[in-house]
């Protein structure tokens, strides 16, 4: 399969400047598009324009978000793609990964034949980058509080796959670490774990002895009411995706410090979250062309 990959990058962060060495150290030709710097590498072409070479590819690599309402976000100096004037002008048959499918991606990716592939859905891509984003997260509260994690009072909203590592992590640490759940069997997990377990129903009798609380769930727990029960001394880190957990409006009046970290591992560790990128794309293509180049298995499109 090597030998048949050709990829093209439009714009992103520090994870898929990573990616693209990453990739051209394996033999990769590359085509890239949309940074101020990058470094210059055997099998890299980087384009000043959006050019027909720039898109003779047959992987299309966009943001992890892509951007939003149809248009690719591009760092600064450089203007944002429209998908509308992107699509026609790539191959027939070109695969195209990226992240955080919204309205306007699936509506516009809908009128062409491409093979998309949303690697948030992947579920290979959310295990493996659920280490870095926690990692992050506990070196994010090490910067703002003035104690040791070791005994603290921590909290972590949602148990899915990033409150399944953070946790552990925190145990690790020495961390009293309870965490919130919905489902009987989070509940029966999180107490098998060694943390404690908070149904919803009883989340507000624990907000007030908490020194920190990781939220991961992409819903607002943390309302007005709710963060009026919480100490001016905690430190509130939320995780999610948007809208996130927390509403910082009244966080901020109630002087309570809450901070969003979206897109935390290519912040904190964007050579190990550009393997994450890696990997995945690698597994999605070998599912792709064992299925003949069809995508039936594609997220959209």
């Amino acid at each position: 399969m090597k030998q048949e990959l050709k990829f093209t990058f439009l714009g992103g962060d520090n994870r898929q400047k990573q990616a693209v060495s990453i990739l051209a150290q394996d033999g990769f030709p590359i085509n890239v598009f949309g940074w101020n710097s990058i470094p210059h590498e055997k099998n890299v072409c980087i384009s000043e324009t959006l050019d027909p070479e720039l898109l003779d590819c047959n992987v299309l690599m966009l943001p992890v978000p892509y951007g939003k309402s149809g248009k690719i976000h591009l760092p600064d100096p450089y203007p944002d793609v429209t998908l509308t004037s992107l699509l026609p002008n790539l191959k027939p048959g070109t695969v195209i990964i990226f992240g955080k499918e919204d309205k306007e991606f699936s509506e516009i990716a809908d009128s062409y034949s491409y093979s998309c592939y949303d690697i948030l859905k992947e579920e290979s891509f959310s295990v493996r980058n659920a280490i870095p984003t926690a990692e992050g997260a506990i070196q994010r509260a090490m910067e703002q509080t003035d104690i040791t994690l070791h005994h603290a009072n921590v909290l972590i909203l949602g148990y899915g796959r990033i409150g399944k590592v953070l946790s552990r992590m925190l145990l690790g640490i020495g961390s009293h670490v309870a965490v919130e759940a919905r489902s009987s069997g989070d509940i029966a997990w999180i107490g098998e774990s060694g943390c404690q377990a908070v149904p919803l129903d009883k989340l507000d009798g624990v907000l007030g002895t908490q020194d920190i609380i990781f939220n991961t769930v992409p819903a607002v727990l943390l309302d007005r009411f709710r963060l009026g029960k919480i100490s001016p001394e905690c430190r509130i880190l939320d995780l999610a995706s948007q809208p996130g957990g927390v509403d910082l409006e009244a966080a901020e009046d109630l002087g309570i410090h809450a901070t969003q970290y979206p897109g935390l591992p290519g912040l904190v560790a964007p050579k190990s979250a550009a393997r994450v990128i890696c990997q995945s794309t690698m597994d999605i293509l070998e599912r792709h062309f064992q299925d003949d180049g069809t995508g039936g298995e594609s997220n959209c499109c």
